[in-house]
């Protein structure tokens, strides 16, 4: 978060020169969004209540982590936990998503859309899993957003290179990374009718990344590793898939194995 946040001040600092060349800024805008899959990260372990030390303080940052990308943190977290909970059965709410995705490969273009159409989706389908007490923070959270919202559409009008190059292009370049990284996590995998869970090291890949780009996105990748077991932190993330791949082999790839599997067999459906 706070390389995010340096990157981020480089990047507007750069943008507001006088002498602006985007060749210049060009570097920082992709590092910005690499650095965002990790923010993204950060909404994910604070929905499991492991990125910080403290309820209030955890949830805080994730509320903050989530608004970036025009996420309902509190959604979030029950909408998450069910999927914990039935994982690729029939019932999993990322059903309810998947079952609308277009089998096209053109999808893959469209990453700053799916990435907002999911954060929409999530939101909406959420609310029927959020418990009495909840409401008033979902709502109070959807609120933020649209402050956040409102915001960014002042600044566009305001000064638009600036948010352009701090927020929209890196936006648009992390939706379309982390597109691939979410159509890994349970791809191939056959839904199951309500039953008996499965193991989740079974119906969940970790694509392994180079040890430095793993640790800028926080190891955000390793979505066997969470599933086998999602107390674990993620600093300690990339030791535990270690030790997985070697007691439980299967599961691993790398990206660029991925994507060529996924260009030949396309998007991730529910079926």
């Amino acid at each position: 978060m706070m390389l995010c946040v340096l990157n981020s001040t480089a990047i507007a600092w750069l943008a507001t020169h006088e002498a602006f060349v985007w060749l210049a800024v060009a570097p920082l805008i992709v590092l910005q969004a690499i650095l965002m899959i990790g923010v993204q990260e950060i909404k994910h372990q604070g929905v499991h209540r492991q990125f910080l030390v403290g309820t209030r303080l955890n949830d805080a940052v994730g509320v903050f982590a989530a608004g970036i990308f025009a996420a309902n943190f509190v959604g979030y977290r029950y909408f998450h936990l069910e999927h914990h909970r039935k994982t690729c059965q029939a019932d999993d709410p990322e059903g309810l998503m998947y079952e609308q995705t277009w089998p096209t490969r053109w999808i893959s273009l469209l990453g700053a859309a799916e990435q907002l159409w999911v954060a929409i989706s999530t939101n909406r389908i959420s609310r029927r899993y959020l418990p009495p007490h909840a409401v008033w923070r979902w709502r109070w959270n959807n609120a933020l957003i649209v402050v956040f919202a409102g915001a960014l559409a002042f600044g566009l009008y305001e000064v638009p290179r600036l948010v352009v190059c701090v927020y929209l292009l890196p936006y648009c370049l992390f939706a379309w990374m982390d597109f691939w990284l979410t159509q890994a996590e349970h791809y191939g995998v056959r839904i199951s009718v309500q039953g008996p869970r499965r193991a989740p090291c079974e119906i969940t890949t970790d694509v392994r990344m180079p040890k430095a780009l793993s640790w800028l996105i926080l190891h955000r990748s390793l979505h066997r590793t969470h599933h086998h077991a999602p107390a674990t932190r993620w600093f300690h993330a990339y030791a535990q898939s270690t030790v997985l791949a070697k007691d439980k082999p299967g599961g691993m790839t790398d990206l660029p194995a991925f994507v060529a599997t996924w260009m030949r067999l396309g998007p991730r459906l529910w079926k």
